[in-house]
């Protein structure tokens, strides 16, 4: 059994998962049909191959990422990732984005 995260385990994740759809929505508007793989989503947002799998997987079951499934992923759960129209609007809505994902940074 694991434990219940603390206070700062969740802020570290919602400021990873911040960190990832703000870089997804950054490229989208360079690149709207571009495809981004999950390496350069953890080499942006400094956080390793576990954390970025599980999180994403999460943004995904929420609507915000399209992952693109292939079997040359490893050690990546999915080989691209892309934002849904649905993540596109939750983070043109900032309100609701920095509700969900605050912005803790100093």
């Amino acid at each position: 059994m694991t434990d219940l995260p603390t206070a700062n385990d969740t802020a570290a994740v919602r400021a990873l998962r911040r960190c990832m759809l703000m870089s997804l929505y950054a490229i989208f508007k360079q690149y709207p049909y571009a495809a981004v793989e999950l390496k350069q989503l953890e080499e942006d947002c400094r956080s390793s191959t576990k954390e970025v799998n599980w999180n994403m997987v999460y943004l995904e079951k929420c609507g915000y990422v399209e992952l693109g499934k292939s079997v040359e992923a490893p050690p990546y759960v999915a080989s691209t990732a892309t934002l849904t129209a649905d993540g596109i609007d939750l983070i043109e809505d900032g309100d609701e984005f920095n509700r969900r994902f605050p912005d803790n940074s100093p």
